[in-house]
């Protein structure tokens, strides 16, 4: 048994398959029954890799454009919209190998790297044009925010600024005075901080990247709830200033590197400037498998099931204090 197979390997004695009835039922209903543990998750997707690798469908071969495919890209849009009600088309989703290497490509765009536009002048014209301007990229963390992911921006030339916290949440007058041109969340919800604070806030960051062309949120949702207190950013996203990115080794396991990022159209446009003539990182096989995983609604079957293990700790906890 190779390395794969001992991955997704179960005894028939610890998973029973769903009846063909409940099958049927599910299909009828357009939604499967709820996968009673996480062993059935690498159950599904070890039978969607196993399809992929037998099926003359598919030519596992193949590299995908620069974004991804364009099936995993609508597999990932559909589940945006069921999960956190976030509308948004296929062509603005870009996949890659992992959260660090698809954002250092972000990083690297010229509406993030100039924020009033690139210079017109070369060479140390450019240097000097830019010096004068006044406005370099700078991202606004919060004070308990990751050293591995300010190092990113570090090691992609764009200064770091650590903004005090006011009630768990990111100080808005900080980030006024704070001079910078992106804001880094990850979600912020906790059970302490009251809704009316949070969706205050949220406007409060909405107002502050509004009022400037050049400046971005990057919010990296990480979380595994279905339903929360407040909407993502990237739901209420009017003025297309957001860059939402998301990844499957924090839906599902480390192990799988799969991630995207939803991005506003002009950072879109640059993106495919600068790396359409690429292939996409993440390999034609785990993009059409993970598509087929989406598709069967496997992912939400299996967020469902955390969900609901989440609500029993909360109430266990309530209950306690």
């Amino acid at each position: 048994m190779n390395d794969i197979e001992q991955l997704f390997h179960h005894d028939s004695d610890l998973i029973a398959p769903p009846s063909a009835a409940a099958e049927e039922m599910a299909i009828e209903n357009e939604a499967p029954q709820i996968i009673p543990n996480a062993d059935y998750f690498e159950k599904y997707l070890a039978e969607c890799y196993n399809t992929i690798l037998t099926s003359k469908e598919f030519d596992i071969n193949q590299m995908s454009e620069s974004v991804g495919s364009e099936e995993f890209r609508k597999a990932i849009a559909t589940f945006m919209f069921r999960f956190h009600g976030i509308d948004t088309p296929p062509e603005r989703i870009i996949v890659g190998a992992g959260v660090p290497s698809l954002l250092t490509r972000i990083l690297r765009l010229p509406s993030i790297v100039h924020p009033e536009g690139i210079p017109k002048q070369e060479g140390l014209l450019s240097r000097a044009e830019q010096i004068a301007s006044g406005i370099r990229p700078l991202v606004a963390f919060g004070e308990d925010e990751s050293e591995q992911v300010k190092k990113l921006f570090f090691n992609s030339k764009i200064r770091v600024k650590d903004v005090p916290v006011d009630k768990q949440i990111v100080s808005f007058d900080s980030l006024l005075s704070s001079g910078a041109t992106i804001l880094y969340l990850t979600p912020f919800e906790t059970s302490s901080i009251p809704v009316e604070t949070l969706n205050e806030r949220r406007e409060e960051f909405f107002t502050w990247v509004n009022a400037m062309p050049y400046r971005f949120i990057i919010e990296y949702d990480s979380t595994k709830k279905i339903a929360t207190k407040t909407a993502a950013f990237k739901k209420e996203d009017t003025h297309d200033n957001v860059i939402y990115l998301n990844s499957f080794s924090s839906l599902l396991c480390k192990g799988i590197s799969a991630s995207w990022a939803v991005l506003p159209e002009k950072l879109y446009k640059e993106y495919l400037e600068m790396y359409g003539n690429f292939p996409c990182q993440l390999s034609y096989l785990e993009q059409a498998a993970l598509a087929m995983f989406m598709e069967k609604r496997h992912l939400d079957n299996y967020l469902e099931t955390i969900q609901s293990s989440l609500q029993e700790d909360e109430q266990e906890d309530e209950l306690a204090f």
